[in-house]
């Protein structure tokens, strides 16, 4: 049993405030960190002032150990909130210099297709591995599409990649959140996109007709053909650029026509949401409408869900046609989870 010392105390109270940061990608008060954050509630007559100079030791002792807690205005230089900042928090990822890469490509392709060689197959989950690790937008075999930004793996995006290495047609069981159903698909990978920790597969979809987006995450069942490796079952167009889906957002990838919508959002958020669409044709910041964001949406489902995703922060002002669709997905919600939470009750 862990004995509760002042230093224990401490500790965990740091802890506690490094996660509850880490778990807001927007910066919060002191306020409520006071009020969620165990550690910082007044116990025992202790007066607010003291518990703020509390606050204040922790932090500089956290930054002091090299933990990144930014102090940063929210609506006006009057309030002031904290954030941690992820990418200076977490330990970079290693990689391979662009030149390491491509020797690497090379050694290890000879080795997976040498004639009689044992360990052919361990060679090419090798080769698969240092593909992952080439410079975004980057073909390092010549034969794989794909932009990476982070760590995961599953069986799913083993078969994905292994597919696009060879050219093989993929047979998956899809779960469609548009449609709310789950179908057969026969595809043809063109390439991997990693981004905001999610996998999506950039495909030609043999049922539709057309280059299709599909998560790996929402995938049932899926398998290669795994006749004549080979020949390939599929050619890659010439004019297909991977760069195209780079930086995109979810409701970006359809055909359908754009249509502009209209968001309100809280001003730390707004201003983090000028960093980030800065620059792009499809975004627009209206200097005389505080706060609202008008966005060239083309996947309306899709946008409904990151808004959705958003826990309220989001407001969608117009079309009321998208208004109606929001009602409708979280009615949706609703009707599937609050049943199942009041029978556990």
């Amino acid at each position: 049993m862990i004995e509760m010392t002042e230093k224990t105390n401490k500790d965990l109270r740091q802890l506690n405030l490094i996660a509850y940061l880490l778990n807001h990608r927007f910066p919060v008060t002191w306020d409520e960190i006071r009020l969620k954050v165990p550690g910082y509630q007044p116990v025992g007559g202790v007066d607010e002032k003291s518990i703020l100079r509390k606050f204040e030791r922790d932090k500089e002792e956290l930054r002091d150990q090299g933990v990144p807690i930014d102090t940063v205005p929210i609506d006006s230089e009057v309030l002031m909130g904290y954030r941690l900042d992820r990418s200076r928090f977490y330990l970079p990822r290693f990689a391979f210099t662009d030149e390491e890469i491509r020797a690497l490509v090379v050694a290890v392709r000879r080795l997976a297709e040498m004639k009689g060689f044992s360990m052919a197959r361990e060679a090419k989950s090798v080769l698969r591995k240092l593909v992952f690790d080439s410079p975004c937008g980057q073909e390092a075999d010549g034969s794989m599409a794909f932009f990476y930004s982070g760590h995961y793996s599953s069986p799913e995006l083993e078969t994905v990649a292994e597919a696009l290495m060879y050219k093989k047609r993929l047979q998956m069981t899809y779960y469609s959140l548009h449609s709310d159903s789950v179908n057969e698909r026969e595809v043809h990978p063109y390439a991997l996109v990693q981004r905001r920790g999610g996998w999506y597969m950039v495909a030609w979809c043999c049922l539709r007709k057309e280059l299709r987006q599909f998560r790996l995450e929402r995938i049932r069942s899926i398998q290669m053909n795994q006749r004549d490796l080979d020949t390939p079952d599929y050619t890659i167009p010439n004019d297909f650029s991977l760069k195209d889906y780079m930086g995109k957002e979810t409701w970006d990838y359809s055909n359908a026509r754009p249509t502009n919508v209209d968001v309100k959002m809280p001003g730390a958020q707004y201003q983090q949401a000028k960093a980030r669409w800065s620059g792009r044709d499809d975004v627009t910041f209206p200097s005389k409408r505080r706060n609202v964001v008008v966005m060239k949406v083309r996947d309306d489902a899709a946008f409904c869900r990151w808004v959705l995703s958003q826990q309220g922060e989001v407001e969608i002002l117009s079309p009321r046609r998208l208004r109606r669709e929001m009602r409708a997905l979280i009615k949706r919600v609703i009707d599937r989870h609050v049943p199942e939470a009041e029978a556990t009750t």
